[in-house]
């Protein structure tokens, strides 16, 4: 008897902390990136942007290709929206951080592989979600 209520007592202990273990690895699920370096762009960047625009996508039919085209930035809540010209589907859900000099640049949170800048109030996109890529570099 002595035995069993040594083995419920230790049982009782390792449940406890791998409890609190799971509980404090669990408690911020945050992908790696701090959720408070996500920076609302100011408005004179939530504009319409001229540039070079490439457009692939992964099915090969209707390749956009240098075209001299349009990006324009719209923004809802914490998340942008960029739509182009010439029928290049919109980058939706974007965020953004800010390195305090005036420079912006995209966060990709969902898995595809967005490099988009704002400096010096020019806009460069290089991104792939999915098997579709976007270009855009101004002019």
């Amino acid at each position: 008897m002595k035995t069993r209520n040594n083995f419920l007592k230790n049982l009782s202990k390792v449940v406890l902390v791998l409890s609190v273990l799971f509980i404090t690895s669990c408690g911020s699920d945050d992908d790696g990136v701090v959720a408070d370096a996500f920076v609302t762009l100011p408005t004179d960047l939530l504009t319409t942007y001229n540039g070079e625009l490439t457009y692939t996508p992964g099915d090969g039919m209707g390749i956009v290709a240098g075209v001299d085209g349009t990006a324009t930035i719209s923004g809802s809540g914490s998340t942008y929206t960029i739509s182009f010209s010439d029928g290049v589907p919109s980058l939706t859900g974007l965020r953004f951080i800010g390195n305090g000099n005036g420079s912006y640049a995209s966060v990709a949170t969902d898995g595809s592989s967005a490099g988009i800048s704002i400096e010096s109030d020019e806009l460069r996109i290089g991104a792939r979600v999915g098997s579709d890529s976007w270009g855009f570099v101004p002019n």
